[in-house]
């Protein structure tokens, strides 16, 4: 394709510049024409007598007018004798006023002058006529498209010489990615591609490249823990409820007691069951999907109803709720009361008795903890809600703070499930506000943990009987 495209710029070029020099030389050749008349006619007029003659054409011919190589020059009298002129007058192929187009014996079409001289006092009514020879402008014509035809071969050839060198350096940077990559497996992730220094191309796909890897390196890794956790957390249930049936089926039991087994058993099973669901929710999260469903809703009203759900497990801790602010936005009840649940319930958990639970919301705009969603901008500015819920307790460490949204993370050294089940918890309260067009936060000062999510306002539904779609 260089190559064609190479062809086609060299032709262009050579023949605009064969169309340029034929211009100039037809330009000169008018000027020469002219000139050379002028000079016929100054010749012609020292001419007195017939007895000049001979000395008009030793002047003509002195000025190597007379030559056939170049110029002709007939003289023709009023009878149609020719005067002169170094081989008979030729036919006349074409006229036009004083310009004449004339075609010697041996084939050539001369191009030149023609005028009468009506009051000359030796050649009354004589006609002149000058033939310009075309050969040598032709001929120079041939050798500089012969020249130009070298040239431009040479030219293709070097722009085809040169590409083929470029492309090949290029390709080698490529090739050494390509095989650098070609070697990268699932089990070597944390391998980069050497960046190509002298290829100014190649490195922003490089760098794209190697970000690329780093996040399929943090995707392996998660990937590799959450299956690790998943069996540990599969691993227990199953151990207690084979144990426990080996023991039942080792004598004879009661009913009450295999009943009581079977119970235990039951209830490892929902739990297993519960944690599936976790994860099947957070695969669909994670996919994308956005919260359904969207009603309006008082985030006030809904917080006071999750409080009378976990007032039991406050009870207990002889602990007291408190909702503070008031926004209203659509939103799924189901997945808004399922994160203040579990938002709450590591509240109380980590909450001193005695301690009071704090719930707050406010109305937030762009840019405060709101991702971009597509679903536009409210008309008063307002984008959506934050929710923090509040308590007293010990301060949370960066590093622990940094993971505690992550699947089956929690921060005791114990895996026991007491309190936060497999720890899903917080993972699905990001999981809801990402599904809001939120996003989770975390703040730990002065003896006070504050923890919550944002709420995307979807301003661009269609609210029909209390439901947003």
């Amino acid at each position: 394709m260089l190559a064609l495209v190479a062809v086609v710029v060299f032709s262009a070029a050579g023949l605009l510049l064969h169309k340029a020099l034929e211009q100039v030389l037809v330009a000169d050749e008018r000027a020469d024409l002219l000139g050379k008349t002028e000079v016929v006619k100054h010749f012609i007029g020292e001419a007195h007598s017939m007895d000049d003659l001979p000395m008009l054409r030793r002047h003509l011919s002195a000025t190597s007018i007379g030559g056939r190589f170049r110029w002709n020059v007939w003289l023709v009298g009023r009878d149609g004798a020719l005067l002169y002129g170094a081989e008979p007058l030729p036919p006349t192929v074409q006229r036009d006023g004083d310009k004449v187009w004339l075609r010697r014996q041996d084939g050539v079409e001369l191009r030149g002058a023609h005028f009468l001289l009506p009051d000359h006092a030796v050649f009354p009514d004589a006609q002149v006529l000058i033939g310009m020879d075309p050969r040598p402008r032709q001929q120079m014509l041939a050798t500089y498209d012969d020249a130009g035809l070298l040239v431009g071969v040479a030219g293709v050839l070097c722009t085809i010489a040169l590409a083929w060198l470029a492309t090949r350096r290029g390709l080698r940077a490529l090739s050494a990615l390509s095989r650098e990559a070609a070697v990268i497996q699932p089990g070597a992730l944390s391998r980069r591609l050497t960046l190509p220094e002298d290829s100014a191309e190649l490195m922003p796909l490089a760098q794209r490249f190697n970000e690329v890897l780093s996040r399929m390196e943090e995707a392996w890794t998660q990937l590799e823990g959450f299956n690790a956790n998943v069996a540990h957390e599969l691993r227990t249930p199953l151990a207690i409820m084979i144990n426990g049936a080996e023991v039942v089926l080792s004598r004879d039991r009661p009913e009450a007691e295999m009943r009581d087994v079977l119970e235990s058993h039951l209830e490892e099973l929902r739990g297993m069951a519960s944690m599936i669901n976790d994860m099947l929710f957070l695969a669909r999260a994670d996919q994308g999907d956005a919260a359904a469903d969207l009603v309006e809703l008082s985030l006030r009203d809904e917080a006071h109803g999750v409080g009378e759900f976990v007032e039991i497990l406050l009870d207990e801790k002889h602990q007291r709720l408190f909702v503070d602010g008031e926004h209203r936005l659509p939103a799924n009840r189901a997945l808004l009361r399922r994160a203040l649940v579990n938002l709450l319930t590591n509240a109380s958990r980590h909450a001193p008795e005695g301690a009071t639970l704090t719930v707050c919301i406010e109305s937030v705009t762009k840019g405060q903890g709101l991702r971009d969603g597509g679903n536009g901008e409210s008309a008063n500015g307002v984008e959506g809600a934050r929710i923090v819920v509040i308590n007293p307790g010990d301060p949370i460490p960066e590093e622990v703070r940094r993971r505690m949204f992550d699947r089956f993370w929690r921060g005791e050294s114990s895996r026991s499930k007491a309190g936060d089940r497999f720890g899903l918890g917080l993972a699905i309260v990001r999981a809801v506000a990402r599904m809001h067009g939120g996003e989770t936060f975390v703040d730990s000062v002065d003896g006070k943990t504050e923890i919550g999510f944002t709420l995307r306002t979807p301003i661009r539904a269609v609210v029909t009987d209390n439901a947003v779609r």
